[in-house]
């Protein structure tokens, strides 16, 4: 810094007094100090302007998505809510809105996953296009989590944005996120529908079993009473009620066991099925246990036809769902190459360090003034200042 020089008086009278400073005694300082206030201001701006000039160019590119109106086979509890559909509609529907609700934010995890990062990375070859330290994969996918931004915005869209030195390769990042979205969410879906397939599949067995050994039953007793009426017919009926309870029993039974895949026990929509579950088991509790053979026999036939007659097309839907291989979200707007840049921002940083170097040379000028006075009028309270800082 240049520090004028001066005589005595002059130096006293471009000094304020620490009793009596006025507009006048400042606007003297200042123009006391005035070359090294400018040489400082202008050698800082230049600096930082240099700067900005050698910088590297950031551009962004934003895709756009939106998640289906459909929620069923779209997120990631797709097949289970398509499943549940079948069944009855008050929870079903409670059910499919509550996936609808998470969609998205199953979205921005597969976003964040590792398995896209790499992804993108070893694509794009960013380990080297980043010059990351010792070829780190984790390094790698700080630096692009950095260089990424996927948001949900008010109206349920979802938009990625990628930050690269090359505006078309951060298009193409950003286009290929979207690419991996949907290649994940179809695979994690299809995996889940095979598994609501393989449960349903068993229980459509296990159904199948049960009847046959019925039907044999009641061939069985037909045979050996041949002169046997059907329940119905014999005024004891009932067979047809009890078996539409224990349909409704096995496919809530079904709908408690899906929704426990996919939902926490205090989930409001799995309370409620099993609600609904435990007031069919106590319905069914006070079923009368016919004391004849006939009725029996007859009421394990019409149970187990009424619950493969509800149960089949659920495990129909779920086959379905499993060879699903559809696109599962809605490209609003692909990402293109950004005409101009984002970063740096140099009329920013010029006037950030104009700023800056103004106020610190003006600080630095109060303070020495001040110091002065301190100096001339309190050498004592100046030599204490003095050595705390020694």
């Amino acid at each position: 810094m240049n520090d004028p020089t001066m005589n005595d008086q002059e130096h006293l009278s471009t000094t304020p007094s620490e009793n009596n400073v006025s507009s006048w005694d400042y606007l003297l300082l200042l123009a006391k100090w005035k070359k090294m206030i400018l040489i400082n201001v202008v050698v800082v701006t230049l600096l930082a302007a240099g700067i900005s000039m050698i910088l590297p160019k950031w551009y962004r590119a934003t895709a756009s998505i939106m998640p289906p109106k459909d929620a069923s086979g779209t997120s990631l509890m797709g097949s289970a809510t398509s499943a549940l559909k079948s069944l009855s509609g008050g929870v079903s529907k409670l059910g499919g809105l509550a996936s609808q609700s998470k969609g998205a934010y199953n979205y921005l995890a597969i976003f964040r996953s590792r398995t896209a990062m790499e992804d993108v990375i070893t694509k794009y070859d960013l380990i080297n296009v980043y010059d990351v330290p010792d070829k780190s994969m984790e390094l790698a996918i700080k630096e692009l989590t950095a260089n990424t931004n996927f948001e949900v915005q008010d109206d349920d869209n979802i938009t990625v944005d990628v930050l690269d030195t090359d505006p078309q390769r951060a298009a193409d990042i950003a286009n290929h996120f979207v690419e991996l979205l949907n290649t994940i969410s179809v695979r994690l879906g299809t995996q889940e529908a095979r598994n609501n397939r393989e449960f349903i599949e068993q229980r459509v067995g296990d159904i199948r079993r049960e009847l046959r050994e019925a039907e044999d039953s009641l061939k069985l007793f037909q045979e050996t009473s041949p002169l046997m009426m059907s329940p119905d017919q014999s005024g004891t009926g009932g067979t047809s009620g009890i078996g539409e309870l224990y349909a409704l029993k096995m496919k809530r039974e079904i709908e408690v066991s899906m929704l426990e895949r996919n939902f926490t026990p205090d989930n409001q929509i799995l309370q409620q099925a099993k609600a609904e579950l435990n007031e069919l088991t106590k319905k069914l509790s006070h079923v009368p246990q016919a004391g004849i053979g006939a009725l029996r026999t007859y009421r394990q036939v019409a149970i187990q036809q009424k619950v493969l007659e509800y149960i089949y097309p659920l495990y129909e839907q779920a086959k379905i769902d499993e060879q699903k291989d559809i696109p599962v979200i809605l490209v609003l707007d692909k990402a293109v190459k950004a005409e101009k840049k984002v970063k740096p921002k140099r009329l920013t940083i010029i006037v950030t360090a104009f700023g800056a170097s103004l106020a610190l040379s003006l600080l630095f000028v109060f303070a020495m003034a001040y110091v002065d006075v301190l100096k001339r009028n309190h050498p004592e309270k100046y030599a204490q200042v003095k050595n705390n800082f020694q």
